[in-house]
């Protein structure tokens, strides 16, 4: 089987994975308008979210459900980009329970600790008040403590893996965040470059006026054909172990036939998602794409996302194309 039969192999293995939709029904509407069309630009500002504390402090609910909901609503609908959170975790405890006070500072820390990654900490002790209880009995949890996920960006909650965090299982909870927490300035910037990206690219292959509805049908497949293969790349290169996927040679089948026929604007979109041209060490007349090793380290000060950021941008995109 030739290299590139092998490439188009597990490009296909990628985009047949079932990615859970990062975006609510109307986002995930409105971004597919907009990918249908000509200008993708407007995307940058479809994401909005509210930190709940700067300081990393966990906020303790009084009002029950109409409090969080009033949480949700605000993270949901915020326009301030220098305030926004990633995820929110909902904590129900109660009075007189004592893995409930052995959770309380693992709570504390992980407030802390998670605070640039834009997580808000909430929590509900069902003694402080009716509202409060039931806000625990409309969540169906009877337990305590427990904890529950909810996406900053469309206020619904995340399914974990085995359900709540039940206990004072603080292993399960920083499992859930190191999937689905984000910095969201990073994000921003990534969906910002990407879209531009995508947009210029869109705008190079729609570029006849008069196209009949069969070669515009033709021109939408070869744009969705450019998206996925710009996401399976850059899933590639930081979800698999080996080195080779983290490099593209621009010789290659799929590459010359997906996005170098785009021309620039078709590799625009790979240099959005942190891939850097240059030399092939082994072949001085052979160029590669390779992406750049600070997308691996989020501490480092060079790093203008990561692969949490990237990630989430590839299931929305995922998401739109199918």
């Amino acid at each position: 089987m030739s290299e590139e039969t092998k490439e188009d192999e597990e490009e296909k293995e990628e985009e047949k994975k079932d990615d859970s939709e990062d975006a609510s029904l109307a986002c995930a509407e409105l971004l597919r308008l907009a990918l249908l069309s000509k200008d993708l630009t407007a995307l940058s500002k479809a994401t909005t979210t509210t930190r709940l504390s700067e300081d990393g402090e966990v906020k303790q609910l009084q009002r029950g459900g109409e409090e969080f909901r009033e949480i949700l609503m605000r993270t949901t609908k915020n326009t301030n980009t220098a305030i926004r959170c990633s995820v929110i975790v909902l904590v129900f405890s109660m009075n007189n329970c004592q893995p409930c006070v052995q959770f309380a500072p693992k709570l504390d820390r992980l407030a802390k600790e998670y605070k640039d990654l834009h997580v808000g900490f909430v929590k509900c002790n069902i003694h402080e008040s009716d509202m409060n209880r039931r806000l625990a009995n409309e969540a169906g949890v009877f337990g305590f403590p427990c904890a529950q996920m909810y996406d900053g960006h469309t206020g619904q909650k995340v399914q974990l893996e085995g359900g709540d965090v039940k206990g004072a299982n603080e292993a399960k909870l920083r499992e859930g965040l190191e999937t689905h927490a984000y910095n969201v300035e990073k994000f921003e910037r990534l969906k910002r470059d990407a879209f531009e990206a995508l947009s210029e690219a869109k705008a190079k292959i729609f570029c006849g006026e008069d196209d009949d509805e069969q070669e515009q049908e033709q021109q939408q497949q070869r744009f969705v054909t450019l998206v996925k293969t710009v996401t399976a790349y850059a899933s590639n290169a930081i979800e698999k172990e080996d080195a080779k996927y983290r490099r593209i040679k621009t010789s290659g089948k799929a590459f010359t036939e997906r996005v170098k026929s785009v021309g620039d604007e078709g590799e625009k979109c790979l240099r959005a998602f942190g891939f850097e041209k240059k030399k092939d060490d082994d072949d001085d007349e052979e160029e590669v794409y390779e992406i750049s090793p600070v997308v691996f380290d989020e501490f480092d000060e060079n790093n203008k996302f990561g692969k949490r950021e990237m990630r989430r941008v590839i299931k929305m995109l995922r998401a739109l194309t199918g």
